[in-house]
Order: structure tokens, then C-alpha cells, then sequence
């Protein structure tokens, strides 16, 4: 019985943190780089490569990096604009995966880019160690960090 009642509050726990998080997502889908608000593309903008994240968010990137990882692993990693969009991916995909074992309604078209992972990144750090625990969302870590291993590694180093 208690097992249950845990197993019951940790998936509430869950479905709370990926609501919060999607409605900050549809509350600011688009932030950009900077947190400046994000422009509509236009058609012939040349292409711009997004600056580094800032040391003081580059240990945030750290800190969900670990979380979805290992905090080793993530330590390791040079923690660049490629690095930042490959966790913004990955982010994407843990939140869509969670989504579907919660089924809350997600913003369509919201992909988390960097002013998003690094406005919200403790409380997407909590979020994935509270899924990463759970038999049921820890299937959505997993299957991501699987996945996305070789890319992220590539990415730091800058491949």
C-alpha cells in the first residue's frame, strides 16, 4: 500500500513539474539567446551561430546536462552553443515523452532553446531527477540520454 501511495505521489509530482514547465514554455516560447524576445524569421536573414552561453549559465546547462546524464559526464563536457542545443533537444524530447505518459497538453511548435533551459533550469533539473527515479518517466530519460550521448559528446567537442 505504501508503495503505491509513493508511486501515486511521485507521478503527481511529475505531472505538476511537466505543467509548470509547458506553460512557462507557452509563456515565453520563444526566447532567444540573451533572453531578448525572439524576431520573426526572415526570409533571407543571414545565419547567425548564437554565442556561448555565459560561465554562470553554462553551470546551469551543467546541472541539467548531470541530470539527465551523470553529473561526472557532465562535468567533463565543454558546455558550448552546440552543447546548449543538443540539451535543448533533448529537453524536448524527455518533456514530449513525459507528456505522453501524463498526457498534459502541450503549446504546439515549443521547442526550449537556450534562454528557456536557462531560465528554467532548476526546475527541468528537478524535474528530470524526479522522472529519472520513477519506473514509469524513467523510460523518457533514459531512452533521451541513450540517444543523445554520441551527439552531446560531438558537440562538446566541437565536432
Amino acid at each position: 500500500m505504501m508503495r503505491k501511495h509513493r508511486s501515486a505521489a511521485v507521478a503527481a509530482v511529475a505531472l505538476v513539474l511537466s505543467g509548470a514547465l509547458l506553460t512557462a514554455g507557452a509563456a515565453a516560447p520563444a526566447l532567444a539567446v540573451g533572453n531578448a524576445p525572439a524576431e520573426a524569421p526572415a526570409a533571407a536573414a543571414p545565419l547567425r551561430i548564437p554565442a556561448d552561453p555565459t560561465p554562470a549559465e553554462q553551470e546551469h546547462l551543467r546541472e541539467i546536462a548531470g541530470a539527465i546524464w551523470t553529473p561526472q559526464l557532465a562535468a567533463g563536457w565543454n558546455m558550448n552553443a552546440e552543447v546548449a542545443d543538443v540539451l535543448s533537444q533533448a529537453t524536448e524530447r524527455i518533456l514530449q515523452c513525459s507528456e505522453a505518459f501524463a498526457l498534459v497538453p502541450r503549446p504546439p511548435g515549443f521547442v526550449p532553446g537556450l534562454g528557456y533551459l536557462v531560465q528554467y533550469w532548476k526546475n527541468l533539473r528537478d524535474y528530470f531527477l524526479v522522472v529519472k527515479d520513477n519506473r514509469t518517466y524513467r523510460a523518457c530519460v533514459v531512452s533521451t540520454a541513450a540517444y543523445y550521448r554520441s551527439i552531446i559528446e560531438m558537440a562538446s567537442a566541437g565536432i
